[in-house]
């Protein structure tokens, strides 16, 4: 081999060991979640042992008795950095250097983030209960690095773009004015952090109390004819659940005496059964609905039955 070809042969040679005396961290990705350990390994990458050191961001090296940061020696060829951070300040750019064998040096960094996904404080009141026509307010309490943005959901649509109800957003908190029924339901917090694209989610319950409220489902008057039952059917809207009765005449009917069909969340179906001995037994009813709101009364007014007879008369007229 001439002196030409050997000098080409070690020029490579050399080359080559120099790119394999680098360093790498693992991971690359430097966000580190607040009150959470932590940890990046630097190592060599390639064949080759070094001595591996770690420097914080005021250019300190990093020991094992370290806070919040410390190394951890793995081997001859990765050493360990861990750390607990608190507050964002606590990021920047770590160095790892590597002094190989060989003589030469090798130097990799990487920018650590402090962040902390959107979190809701669990003090928050997530159901009230309040009376019709009150004011309520349900405060968004979420911690994030950076500070989260918030957004009111009511009925899967921004509050923002309800008209037709006094609906407020400022500070955090969801002010709902002079409440009514329409306006019970779940009201949803999202919190988002733009920059890493991370959404979380809190709903809140609005109960509304109000007083009850009568709705007759049978035609009145009611014809009657003695003998005969006569059915009434109506329904009561009320929060909380009523209380029901039925005033006959002298006589009152409770609840024991009123069938109640079925409950669709606030709306109960009731239905009573009388039966008249003559046609002036019941002159009319009065159902009363009450609860801890309010009361409610309705009127049933009776009518009785015109029957013709074969002269040409009505009877009961």
């Amino acid at each position: 081999m001439g002196a030409e070809h050997f000098l080409i042969f070690i020029f490579a040679a050399g080359a080559v060991q120099g790119a394999t005396e680098s360093l790498e961290i693992i991971p690359v990705n430097g966000n580190v979640e607040v009150n959470t350990q932590t940890s990046f390994i630097c190592k060599v990458r390639g064949s080759g042992e070094a001595t591996l050191t770690w420097t914080d961001p005021d250019g300190n090296e990093i020991e094992d008795t370290s806070k919040p940061y410390w190394v951890k020696a793995i081997d001859e060829t990765s050493k360990e950095l861990e750390m607990t951070l608190t507050r964002p300040d606590q990021g920047g750019i770590f160095r790892c250097d590597g002094d190989f064998e060989s003589g030469n040096s090798a130097t990799q960094q990487i920018e650590i983030h402090v962040i902390q996904r959107p979190t809701f404080v669990n003090t928050m009141e997530l159901v009230k209960e309040v009376h019709e026509g009150q004011n309520v307010e349900f405060s968004c309490l979420v911690k994030g690095i950076p500070t989260p943005t918030i957004k009111w959901f009511f009925g899967n649509q921004d509050i923002r773009n309800i008209r037709e109800r006094q609906l407020f957003d400022e500070n955090r908190k969801l002010l709902i004015e002079n409440t009514q029924l329409s306006d019970a339901g779940i009201y949803t917090c999202e919190a988002t952090i733009k920059e890493r694209k991370e959404v979380a989610f809190a709903n809140f319950t609005l109960k509304i109390k109000f007083a009850p409220k009568i709705e007759l489902l049978t035609s009145a008057p009611l014809v009657t004819q003695t003998g005969n039952p006569i059915q009434v059917n109506f329904t009561v809207l009320a929060n909380p659940s009523p209380s029901v009765s039925i005033a006959c005449k002298e006589k009152i009917f409770e609840e024991n005496a009123i069938r109640k069909i079925v409950q669709d969340q606030h709306r109960y179906l009731f239905l009573f059964e009388v039966t008249p001995t003559s046609q002036e037994d019941i002159p009319e009813l009065i159902i009363t609905a009450a609860n801890e709101v309010g009361i409610a009364k309705k009127s049933v007014p009776f009518e009785k039955d015109k029957i013709l007879l074969g002269n040409g008369q009505i009877k009961g007229s």
